[in-house]
């Protein structure tokens, strides 16, 4: 297969990188760089053409080694050009899920199967054939502090407002609107990204610790049942909008701006520091935090053995999250289960030279 990989003077570098690495593997014939930068100079291991010289070159397929919304903007004006055919103009990640098909096909786990045969006919993303609906909330503005927020609805019926940064970069216009994608979309039945279950949930009086907050819907969700909170976020721009989420609970909840880790200095902070000497505790503790799961995990020893926890922690966001995570909990004595399904966490740069399908949650408890 012959391709081209077309480059964006404002696209990240290792976009073209991660293209051509990708292509390599595949054994498909690199044609050349096509650079929307006319007057580009620049060396490379191919040779580079402007635009403009698109029509002089030989591709069945044309890579664009940029963000996904640029990809979703300019295909269809390139088609609109005649420079070529919709189905030949892909994304990266196409050369990803070229790369996993092929890497998988013989793979005896049916999940995986079931992905494959769903790429079939669709693009990969993260969560490919176990969410398939996406809904918004629509987005409303609090003038008295400058703040947009949507409503949400707690598991105890409360309609509560959930708050946003001021220049929230994900809110889009859905329906004529302005709209964010529902959060909980992710914690639908079917989701490898699902927190709880029926049986593994939050229950009326538990302490809560949730460990990287972002927006606060998991903890929202369960504010009014449970007992207290404790919520670490170090993102500055979320401290607002949270301190506003969460202004009519402060006799139970309590925001905490640090990273945790497992020491405590300036920046960071462990669980066990935070929280002190709790002792025969029910606790459910959620845990997001970026591929740092497995540092916070051992920075909460205390909590962890002196305690009553149910644990809901991240595995995908490198390759052995899933066996460093198992592992610690494990030691501490708990019993582990994974979410079902499989996450493609393509966020991850190292995922175009793992290739793998990842676990998105171990669930334990003791």
């Amino acid at each position: 297969m012959k391709i081209i990989v077309l480059r964006f003077p404002y696209a990240p570098a290792h976009f073209l990188e991660v293209a051509c690495f990708m292509a390599e593997r595949l054994g498909y014939e690199i044609e050349g760089i096509v650079s929307f930068d006319l007057n580009e100079k620049g060396t490379s291991s191919y040779p580079i053409y402007p635009l403009t010289e698109i029509g002089k070159l030989t591709w069945d397929v044309a890579i664009y080694a940029c963000e996904d919304k640029d990809f979703n903007d300019i295909r269809p004006r390139m088609v609109e050009l005649g420079i070529g055919r919709n189905e030949q103009f892909k994304n990266r990640f196409w050369l990803l899920q070229q790369f996993m098909t092929k890497k998988y096909e013989d793979c005896a786990d049916p999940a995986i199967q079931e992905t494959l045969e769903w790429w079939k006919t669709h693009e990969l993303s993260v969560y490919n054939q176990h969410i398939q609906i996406v809904t918004f909330d629509k987005v409303l503005f609090d003038e008295t502090c400058d703040l947009p927020y949507i409503f949400f609805q707690t598991v105890g019926g409360e309609i509560c407002k959930m708050y946003y940064p001021k220049n929230y970069g994900q809110i889009q216009v859905h329906n004529g609107e302005k709209a964010v994608v529902n959060l909980l979309t992710e914690q639908v039945p079917t989701s490898p990204h699902l927190y709880v279950t029926d049986e593994h949930t939050v229950q009326a009086g538990d302490i809560i610790i949730d460990a990287g907050v972002c927006e606060g819907n998991f903890a929202l969700k369960y504010v009014d049942i449970c007992s207290k909170m404790y919520l670490f976020e170090p993102d500055e721009i979320w401290q607002e909008p949270l301190r506003r989420t969460f202004e009519n609970y402060r006799d139970k909840v309590e925001i905490i701006p640090r990273f945790v880790s497992d020491a405590t200095d300036e920046k960071n902070i462990t669980i066990d520091d935070a929280l002190g000497d709790l002792r025969g505790e029910n606790i459910f503790l959620k845990m997001d935090v970026e591929g740092a799961e497995p540092k916070a995990l051992r920075g909460a020893k205390k909590i962890l053995t002196n305690n009553k926890v149910r644990a809901s922690v991240c595995t995908y966001h490198h390759a052995d999250d899933l066996i460093k995570v198992k592992t610690i909990l494990q030691d501490f004595g708990y019993q582990t289960s994974t979410s079902a399904g499989y996450m493609v966490f393509y966020y991850d740069p190292e995922i175009f030279t793992t290739a793998d399908f990842r676990k998105g949650i171990v669930r334990a408890q003791n």
